[in-house]
């Protein structure tokens, strides 16, 4: 599943990519089987949990295409929010409220997301 992205966040992020519409209970007992198999630590299953959110928010976030909206800007959304739901029901002025989004940028965001 890692092709093309290395190790832990490369697994999440191809799983995001595949399950762009949200996933099963039974796709993310596969996951943890995966990375388990992988020889990665899952006895923390919230934490990946947490982690896959993230990688979905930023993934969300590349797909939007905003202008200005680079990686690092994209971490700091996925930090500060931590997942889809979040993001999406945040206001312009929550978003804006995240260091280095200036209000025109983070009304872009708002608009491109909804």
């Amino acid at each position: 599943m890692a092709t093309g992205n290395s190790g832990f966040k490369g697994y999440l992020r191809n799983f995001v990519s595949a399950h762009h519409n949200g996933w099963s209970h039974l796709e993310w007992l596969g996951l943890l089987a995966e990375l388990t198999d992988a020889g990665y630590d899952t006895t923390d299953p919230d934490r990946i949990g947490l982690a896959l959110e993230r990688e979905r928010v930023k993934l969300i976030l590349e797909h939007a295409s905003v202008k200005g909206l680079g990686p690092q800007r994209r971490e700091a959304l996925a930090e500060s929010f931590g997942t889809a739901w979040s993001l999406q029901h945040a206001s312009v002025d929550d978003l804006s409220g995240i260091p280095g989004l200036h209000p025109r940028l983070a009304r872009a965001i708002h608009e491109a997301l909804h």
